[in-house]
């Protein structure tokens, strides 16, 4: 379970994130730090990332790296690995620091976060209305989970094959397992 520290405010969080060397999480007052990731864990991202911006470059969509902060309500804000906009992008504030319409998100677990991002992202993801689609990658297998909005809950499907082609319909895209795990050198 991903460590979990002191008690703040919404401001205090704020100052204290920009001030931090790592991103840090907010849940209901509790920070959660979230240190760098491993190298199969940055290739999951960075492959990801390119995947979908490339699959998107025709469209009026912004693909968003970890380092966007999202807010999911008043006293949650997460970082989530991939975030997508489509359209206008809604900031919480004037410095674009906090983005509040993505449609897409995506997670790649570590260890240390994979039940976050299996159980309580998944409900946060739930109560951002603009957010239609959750990704799931997972980094010590090829594997991914895909959460797509039907009404007010999820349709998930999994993937665990190479092979396999993820239509994201709500980014009217596909993501490829090959393209996103190639060069990861997974211990399978």
């Amino acid at each position: 379970m991903i460590a979990k520290t002191r008690i703040m405010t919404v401001a205090e969080y704020f100052a204290f994130d920009e001030a931090s060397e790592i991103r840090n999480e907010f849940i209901d007052g509790e920070i959660i730090p979230m240190p760098g990731g491993t190298g199969i864990h940055n290739i999951l991202v960075g492959h990801a990332t390119i995947a979908i911006g490339n699959a998107l470059r025709e469209r009026d969509c912004a693909v968003y790296g970890s380092q966007m902060r999202v807010q999911v309500d008043a006293t949650k804000y997460v970082y989530p690995d991939v975030s997508v906009v489509c359209g206008r992008a809604e900031y919480a504030d004037a410095r674009r620091l906090v983005l509040l319409n993505p449609i897409f998100v995506a997670e790649v677990t570590s260890p240390t976060s994979i039940v976050m991002d299996h159980v309580d992202k998944l409900e946060f993801y739930g109560a951002v209305p603009s957010i239609q689609g959750y990704l799931i990658l997972d980094q010590e297998r090829v594997f991914a989970t895909w959460h797509s909005r039907a009404g007010q809950s999820w349709q998930t499907r999994q993937y665990s094959d190479l092979g396999d082609v993820i239509p994201l319909e709500p980014l009217g895209a596909e993501l490829s397992l090959a393209e996103v795990y190639r060069r990861a050198e997974l211990d399978q």
